[in-house]
């Protein structure tokens, strides 16, 4: 494992070109934290400027990215509001301040409104020459109350799949099958159909010409879209973590066995403890001191039970 500390701007330039398989990372959310530190993402005076410095650290991205590797990004929204900003930890548990320092914000979006930070961030990707494969509803289970009277809860955020080339690898992920599914081939029955399967033939299956085969795999169904995950806390951060399943989904479908693996927000470090777990070698930067602390004890005490010690 590899942990680069600082501004990811000039800490990726450091890493070789075409060198990584995979890239899983959460950027940091534009006008919501102030982490004490200028160089940080976020607190971009607009949200086209936010934009276009974080699809500048893409670009560094492509070049270090091998021709058959993937990135997933998760990137959350952010309202319209006042020129506030959270200084550490989760909406609703800190008291918000005003930065005196940073410039009035300039935003189209009226206030209330959601800025559509993932669908400009989307949209910039695509021209500057990524494929977007698939864009991923992470729904939390276990999403935070919230005190509007006005709205419904938000309960999820988006983790968009580009890659470089048409062709790329990938594992395909499994699901299992929903109930109707199964019961639609209940008794060899195809749906809508008189037809029924001869004996000692398969009870799940449909007509191919004069042959009956099976589509049902014993693995189940390809993986949906739609991922419920809830996310987890952890005692020395202020923040919800990005959850293992998460980003084990993405590095066991985006990256071969023993790939490299490269997170560019690191956090709490929990893609490189994954890319551990898995096999993989894992390359982190981040920009905040004190997570670094952090990651060192996760990767610690994770590698201690991995161990068995």
């Amino acid at each position: 494992m590899e942990i680069m500390h600082g501004d990811v701007r000039e800490e990726i330039k450091k890493i070789k070109s075409n060198s990584v398989d995979c890239i899983v990372t959460s950027p940091p959310y534009w006008r919501l934290r102030d982490y004490g530190d200028n160089r940080q993402l976020g607190l971009e005076e607009t949200p086209a400027e936010f934009i276009q410095n974080l699809c500048n650290i893409f670009d560094e991205c492509y070049r270090v990215l091998k021709d058959t590797g993937t990135l997933f990004v998760n990137l959350g929204d952010s309202y319209s509001h006042s020129n506030s900003i959270s200084t550490s930890g989760r909406r609703g548990f800190y008291k918000d301040v005003k930065d005196k320092n940073l410039k009035k914000i300039k935003c189209m979006a009226k206030k209330k409104s959601l800025v559509g930070i993932p669908a400009m961030f989307m949209i910039e990707m695509i021209n500057r020459g990524w494929i977007l494969r698939n864009k991923i509803i992470w729904q939390k289970t276990n999403v935070m109350p919230e005190s509007v009277k006005d709205r419904f809860t938000n309960d999820y955020e988006e983790v968009f799949f580009f890659t470089k080339k048409e062709k790329y690898y990938f594992n395909k992920l499994y699901e299992p099958y929903a109930d109707k599914t199964l019961n639609s081939f209940k008794d060899g029955k195809i749906p809508n159909s008189h037809k029924y399967l001869e004996a000692g033939k398969s009870k799940c299956g449909m007509r191919e010409g004069k042959e009956w085969i099976n589509i049902l795999s014993e693995k189940g169904r390809n993986m949906r879209t739609v991922w419920s995950i809830g996310t987890v806390g952890i005692k020395e951060a202020h923040f919800s973590t990005f959850p293992k399943e998460l980003a084990k989904r993405c590095i066991s479908a985006g990256c071969p066995c023993n790939g490299v693996v490269l997170d560019i927000f690191l956090g709490s470090g929990t893609t490189l403890i994954v890319a551990k777990e898995l096999g993989m070698y894992g390359i982190g930067i981040e920009l905040i001191e004190k997570n670094i602390d952090i990651i060192k004890k996760r990767l610690n005490e994770e590698v201690r039970e991995i161990d068995g010690n």
